[in-house]
């Protein structure tokens, strides 16, 4: 209109189309690029790790006071992961572990973090549980590395690993306990609720939980057993 200046035209509806789904699919980049900090209102967002351990993600478990946090690389198929547990009492053992068949004690594959009987040192050992018994220490289905554990500021025992993952794993069946240890013995856990249930979903994409009813990582034996960590032949429960 004299001013030389050019009229912007309208967008054809292909041309929108086109610029919506290119909205749609920086969008999708931005949040797999930066995976949101799950439970980050819970008490898992305020704890803290040594030797600088970060993960992408948190959740507070449902029972015993755990958490979990973890970092999982899709492309890698590759789960680092930190349980934090309080122990019933001082110089007990915690356990995670992911189930690939079924939702309960029976083929879960578990980190075991117990006294080591040197002072108040933890190790922590792998057990790809079969049935109600614990069995030998020994590999598990998935390949693990960097095994760790400790006590924290507040008492509470932090174990830490790396798993390979098989390939396309979102959703895995986690498996969780603590118990009692005296000695390097360790103790059968208690058969409350919070031990009974301490089992539940978790996709590692999106953080969502969910809680499987029954069941335990560790059930009782019809007579007392305390085994020894460094022993074979260990028995979790019936």
């Amino acid at each position: 209109l004299g001013t030389g200046e050019e009229i912007p035209r309208p967008l054809t509806p292909a041309a929108m189309s086109v610029t919506r789904v290119l909205a749609l699919l920086a969008a999708a980049a931005l949040v797999v690029a930066a995976p949101a900090r799950v439970g980050a209102a819970g008490a898992c967002a305020a704890e803290r790790f040594s030797k600088n351990r970060v993960y992408a993600a948190c959740t507070d478990l449902p029972t015993l006071g755990a958490s979990v946090h973890w970092t999982y690389d899709p492309a890698a198929s590759s789960l680092s992961v930190a349980f934090v547990a309080a122990p019933p009492s001082s110089g007990g053992w915690v356990a995670w572990g992911l189930n690939p068949t079924g939702d309960g004690m029976s083929g879960t594959q578990a980190l075991v973090a117990a006294p080591t009987g040197a002072g108040s040192a933890y190790g922590v050992q792998t057990y790809a549980i079969q049935g109600t018994s614990l069995g030998s220490p020994g590999p598990i289905a998935y390949k693990t590395s960097d095994l760790a554990a400790e006590v924290g500021a507040d008492g509470r025992v932090q174990m830490f690993g790396k798993l390979a993952l098989q390939n396309g794993t979102g959703e895995v069946n986690q498996v969780w306990q603590v118990g009692p240890a005296s000695g390097g013995d360790i103790g059968i856990h208690a058969m409350a609720a919070a031990n009974m249930g301490a089992k539940g979903k978790l996709n590692l994409v999106t953080g969502a939980t969910t809680a499987v009813s029954g069941g335990s990582i560790l059930r009782k034996k019809n007579v007392s057993i305390s085994v020894k960590l460094a022993v074979s032949g260990k028995v979790m429960g019936t």
